[in-house]
């Protein structure tokens, strides 16, 4: 098991993204990685109920500036308010990237699907064609 690099020692953007206090999934690959290509729709997958609970990013090696901790693609780290906590090469399983999800963040909850409203205007128009109402009261003159 490799030392994870230090928080200082981290290049500046990193470091920026990790002072977040929820949850921090950085993922790297490289679009000529043939287990990146088969791995990629995989992680979406699984990290995408996640996303309201944790910051997920997926960064192209080619692309993006080198993070110390990755040695090969895909890697997976898991970051909590910057201390690396997880560090996978490769994805693994479905289901063992999965419970590493559930496993440091917990469960997710499933939004509630909207509810339709009990009232509707064919409701209101109904009702208000249906409406009975009691004939005017004779006044009376108590004086």
């Amino acid at each position: 098991m490799t030392i994870p690099t230090r928080y200082s020692a981290l290049p500046p953007t990193y470091r920026k993204v990790l002072k977040a206090r929820r949850l921090v999934v950085l993922y790297f690959f490289n679009e000529h990685c043939g287990a990146c290509v088969s791995s990629g729709p995989v992680f979406l997958e699984i990290a995408k109920p996640f996303r309201p609970w944790m910051d997920i990013f997926m960064l192209d090696t080619a692309q993006c500036c080198r993070h110390p901790d990755v040695t090969g693609t895909p890697t997976v780290l898991f970051y909590k308010e910057g201390v690396l906590i997880k560090h996978l090469k490769g994805i693994g399983s479905e289901e063992s990237l999965l419970q590493d999800f559930t496993q440091h963040l917990g469960k997710t909850r499933h939004f509630a699907a909207p509810r339709k409203l009990p009232h509707d205007m064919n409701w209101l128009r109904h009702t208000l064609s249906t409406l009975c109402t009691i004939p005017r009261a004779k006044r009376w003159n108590f004086s």
